[in-house]
């Protein structure tokens, strides 16, 4: 039973009018069925989704059979499908298969309301006006939360753009600094070979023959060094190595003397 079915029975009662049925009764019990699936709705575990499940199929049990008694079919046509729903949900073992019935028998709910309100009233058209402006509502909000969803959608493609466009950006330019670093590297690695060549001459010339390193450590660097610094920490690194061959030198000179 829908909403759709509700409503041809609005006009069916508008051509053939009735006496009042009792339903009142009924319709207290189907705001409860509603209320307590609308909670277990908002439940975050599924102990507390069952339990309030449960507690509205206890309520919509009694419009089930309160509406079988004051005549109102669609009521009790939707709450046959309501408990149908109820029972597979407690059937269910994982939380959102639970939850997906629920939200069915929410619905089913809110159509044994509307359904209530019809069989209680003594001019149908009323209630096929209130339905279709809240239909008409319910309408404007999704429209409204589906161009919110659209916006925010939109805003972090934006985003994920730029973001992809920066991280390239980035990528760039630790590739421009690695090529210079790559070129730093071969000439000064190269001035460095030479320049220990000719002070190693230097002081076999003037005859002194020891074999202390002018370095402590070597000076050739391998590319995982180069793109774990930057430019300047490379840059000061072959400068700091010139100076200790400098050094080393000048303390093999004085102890030539």
């Amino acid at each position: 039973m829908n909403l759709t079915t509700t409503l041809f029975a609005a006009f069916a009662l508008l051509l053939h009018p009735k006496e009042d049925s009792d339903c009142h009764e009924a319709y207290q019990d189907a705001t409860y069925g509603f209320q307590h699936a609308e909670t277990a709705m908002e439940s975050n575990n599924l102990a507390q989704l069952k339990e309030y499940a449960e507690r509205s199929e206890i309520a919509i049990k009694k419009v089930m059979t309160a509406t079988e008694k004051c005549g109102c079919t669609d009521a009790n046509y939707a709450s046959y499908d309501a408990l149908e729903n109820l029972d597979k949900a407690l059937e269910k073992e994982k939380f959102e298969s639970v939850r997906m019935f629920v939200n069915r028998a929410k619905t089913n709910a809110k159509e044994i309301i509307i359904a209530l309100d019809v069989c209680n009233s003594k001019d149908p058209a009323i209630i096929l006006k209130e339905n279709e402006s809240d239909l008409l509502a319910q309408e404007q909000e999704l429209l409204e939360q589906q161009q919110q969803l659209l916006a925010q959608q939109k805003k972090l493609e934006m985003q994920l753009k730029e973001q992809k466009e920066l991280q390239k950006q980035i990528s760039q330019q630790k590739e421009q600094i690695l090529a210079q670093q790559k070129l730093l590297k071969a000439d000064a690695e190269s001035s460095l070979k030479e320049l220990e060549t000719l002070m190693n001459r230097f002081t076999s010339a003037m005859g002194y023959e020891g074999t202390t390193p002018l370095t402590q450590e070597p000076f050739e660097r391998t590319v995982e060094d180069l793109e774990s610094e930057s430019l300047k920490a490379t840059k000061l690194f072959y400068l700091n190595k010139a100076r200790e061959m400098a050094n080393n030198l000048l303390n093999t000179l004085d102890r030539c003397e």
